[in-house]
């Protein structure tokens, strides 16, 4: 096996491992037999919990990344297109995704702490999730240059992006907290109307509340 691919066994191995018990709550050695490898062969890829714990983080936005950039590559229109990856950033954020949401909260945690491994590195996070806002630029971009969505938008996309990201993320948390008190699908319907009306040339051409339905409920 060469080292890259044994690199990434570890990561993976890793990645299984913080997912489940967090980063406070994992050893080197839990993550050495979750690999099946010894302790030192660990610290050969990586030479400390914080480097693995990081490299870990971006198997698991890669991967997330590619999954979405799959699904998001069917569809042609700009506007189903952003429904999509609304549909699909709230799905990863669900309780049923319970290993990707202690991954989110941990994250969270390890950025807010003062000892957290991201503290003062958070320009990893934002790294790590370039690729993510990136695809929304994309969408947008792609929806002015059609005419679907209004020209003028154009010289903010990242920020607009950016926004649309902030929004998807604090929902979503809002909506794990407070358990039944925050309807993701309902306040997604309201936000989406307004969201519809920034973006779109001709807005009642499409029927925003059953595309949210639809894409949060299936």
């Amino acid at each position: 096996m060469d080292k890259k691919e044994r690199a990434r066994e570890i990561t993976q191995a890793a990645l299984d491992v913080f997912s489940q018990k967090g980063y406070a709550g994992t050893s080197v050695d839990e993550i050495a037999a979750a690999a099946g490898i010894a302790k030192g062969t660990v610290y050969e890829y990586f030479p400390s919990k914080d480097q693995l714990y990081i490299a870990a983080l971006m198997v698991f936005v890669e991967e997330f990344e590619n999954a979405m950039a799959d699904r998001l590559a069917s569809v042609d229109d700009p506007f189903l297109r952003l429904i999509e990856y609304i549909s699909l950033s709230v799905d990863f954020a669900s309780q049923e995704n319970a290993a990707a949401v202690r991954t989110m909260f941990d994250i969270l945690q390890q950025s807010a702490m003062e000892n957290g491994v991201f503290f003062k590195r958070k320009y990893l996070v934002r790294e790590m999730m370039s690729g993510y806002r990136s695809m929304l630029t994309d969408i947008l971009l792609d929806g002015i240059s059609k005419g679907v969505f209004q020209a003028h938008l154009a010289r903010d996309a990242e920020k607009l992006a950016t926004n649309i990201v902030a929004f998807l993320d604090g929902a979503s948390l809002h909506s794990l907290i407070t358990e039944n008190y925050f309807n993701m699908p309902e306040q997604l319907i309201i936000w989406a109307r307004f969201l519809a009306g920034f973006l779109l040339v001709t807005p009642n051409e499409y029927d925003v509340d059953a595309l949210i339905t639809q894409a949060v409920g299936r």
